[in-house]
């Protein structure tokens, strides 16, 4: 499967979710609004911070992910120089979006880098992560990524913690990867993230680096935190690399083989290879980057910001589906609100063939758990747009293989449904209805 090399991706980016979890007694988050706002450049009348000072010898990385690339990858390189907007790459939502801005005093290479401001007495940072579904990739089994990162003027007192990166973020299975909303159960979101806290062995110069992990087998409804014993200087680029994969699974239980692992200037910092996030294929990495949020229910002491430069990402192990914006009646689950309803069709042992018609429109699409199951893409699905259709209905037919699930979004309603052999469930709108209570096709009604 040929896979595209991305070097800047679309600003097209819908849908809400939920900032990733607090190392303890975390709050609700904030709800995001309809629409991420515009985070472009700050207003002009502002007069910008003091330009840094300059590292001894400032290192970056040798070579680039794309090297690593092949047909079956996916790679994003962010240039912050030709972007109008953090928007125009990432998703940013979530506290406080605007917290995000594109600058050109602190950078590594080139004219600009991404900052992300925590305001004096705060502890909402923001996300800026870059979103695989929506720019076609699905969501990849294992992703890697560098950047060069900058804590600047920083300070933290005792005991604080500051959460600055997401290795991986899934929030549209669910939101227990999130929150402390307890343990996340394989069906219903995980996370994996970065910290830099001020918790043992504690300088004026220098921060811990910590993880901060949802997964099956956490010790509490928070998310697991551990120290990594490598410290992280303030006010220095550092090179940072990371890495993701997820765990197998075998007859629908989750293997504890996940791994994750991350180097600070080309030394590994931390290493674990038994995380347990899923127990379907179809939840992966959905988000991945920049993720900014100081403190549970601490704040900011002072005026603080993180700066990011050199962003890529690789990502492989991606699901073999058609990108959203290239198929015209394949839609992404992330847009299921701007919908009238949602059909599941749960098929049975035997592979079957069925048609459903909408007085309306019709469109299929995967999600991750939904009315209790994972649905999948079908390459099999003909839609019939209604002004098509001999009937004037919306008509979506396809082949069920055994013990698979599809799905579809309409406008409308369902006005028949014909299945042989029946499903073994079949749920519109969110509830579960008998096959029969619809005609086989809209002239027997």
């Amino acid at each position: 499967m040929e896979r595209r090399t991305v070097l800047k991706a679309s600003g097209a980016l819908v849908g809400a979710t939920v900032l990733a979890g607090c190392p303890s007694d975390d709050p609700e988050e904030p709800t995001e609004p309809d629409e991420p706002p515009d985070n472009g450049d700050e207003d002009d009348d502002e007069e910008p911070p003091a330009a840094p000072p300059a590292d001894d010898d400032p290192v970056g990385f040798e070579d680039s992910l794309a090297d690593r690339a092949d047909e079956d990858a996916a790679f994003v390189g962010v240039d912050y120089d030709v972007l109008e907007s953090p928007t125009d790459v990432y998703r940013v939502w979530s506290g406080d979006p605007t917290a995000f801005s594109l600058v050109d005093n602190y950078t590594f290479e080139g004219e600009r880098a991404l900052r992300c401001e925590i305001p004096r007495g705060e502890s909402n940072g923001s996300n800026a992560a870059y979103w695989f579904p929506a720019n076609g990739d699905g969501q990849p089994l294992e992703v890697r990524q560098r950047a060069m990162v900058r804590l600047a003027d920083w300070e933290m007192r005792a005991g604080d913690v500051c959460r600055f990166w997401a290795l991986g973020l899934n929030t549209e299975a669910g939101e227990r990867g999130s929150g402390g909303r307890g343990r996340p159960s394989g069906t219903d979101g995980w996370s994996s993230a970065l910290a830099v806290t001020n918790r043992k062995g504690r300088s004026a110069d220098e921060y811990a680096l910590a993880t901060y992990t949802y997964h099956l087998d956490q010790p509490s409804t928070s998310g697991e935190f551990e120290l990594t014993g490598v410290r992280v200087p303030a006010d220095e680029w550092v090179a940072l690399e990371t890495a993701v994969s997820m765990n197998s699974i075998e007859d629908g239980e989750a293997v504890p083989d996940g791994e994750v692992r991350c180097w600070l200037d080309g030394e590994l910092a931390y290493e674990r290879t038994d995380f347990r996030w899923t127990t379907i294929e179809e939840q992966a990495v959905e988000y991945a980057g920049p993720l900014v949020r100081y403190g549970g229910r601490e704040t900011a002491p002072a005026d603080l910001a993180i700066y990011y430069d050199e962003h890529e990402l690789l990502a492989t192990g991606l699901p073999e589906i058609p990108p959203y914006d290239q198929h015209p009646y394949f839609e992404d689950p992330a847009n299921m609100d701007a919908y009238d309803g949602r059909v599941t069709y749960v098929n049975g042992a035997e592979s079957a063939t069925y048609r459903l018609s909408v007085d309306g429109t019709v469109v299929h699409t995967d999600w991750s758990n939904a009315d209790g199951h994972q649905a999948t893409y079908n390459g099999t699905v003909e839609i019939t747009p209604a002004d098509e259709s001999e009937s004037g209905d919306a008509i979506a037919e396809a082949t069920a293989e055994p013990k698979t699930v599809d799905g579809y979004l309409f406008d409308g309603e369902v006005v028949a449904f014909e299945a042989d052999p029946a499903p073994d469930e079949l749920w519109v709108g969110g509830d579960e209805v008998d096959p029969d209570d619809y005609p086989d096709s809209p002239t027997d009604a």
